[in-house]
């Protein structure tokens, strides 16, 4: 799993950091009016929920495959986590940018 990890999600997850930051550097509005504060208020919510269910199915899953908690599975799972609550940020924002 590490060398899975090393090789293809932690490319992947840099390219996704890097696309999203140039979206939101060049094509995000800058203004910070109320279509921004809803943009970011709904983005952030889909984020956390998504991170809240990720985490929730990792911990149950942890459990049932025995995995320990400061094993290098566990922690890996745990950064899928974060980049998957990332992308939900973003396509979030991205959506909502396109719809507002």
């Amino acid at each position: 799993m590490s060398d899975l990890f090393m090789t293809y999600l932690l490319p992947a997850a840099l390219f996704i950091f890097f696309l999203s930051s140039l979206y939101f550097l060049l094509v995000f509005p800058r203004e910070k009016d109320e279509r921004y504060n809803l943009i970011m208020m709904y983005s952030f919510k889909y984020a956390y929920y998504a991170l809240m269910v990720m985490l929730l199915a990792t911990f149950i899953f942890s459990e049932l495959l025995n995995f320990e908690v400061v094993n290098e599975y566990f922690t890996e799972a745990i950064l899928v986590d974060l980049l998957i609550s990332h992308l939900a940020f973003t396509l979030t924002a991205i959506i909502l940018n396109k719809r507002m």
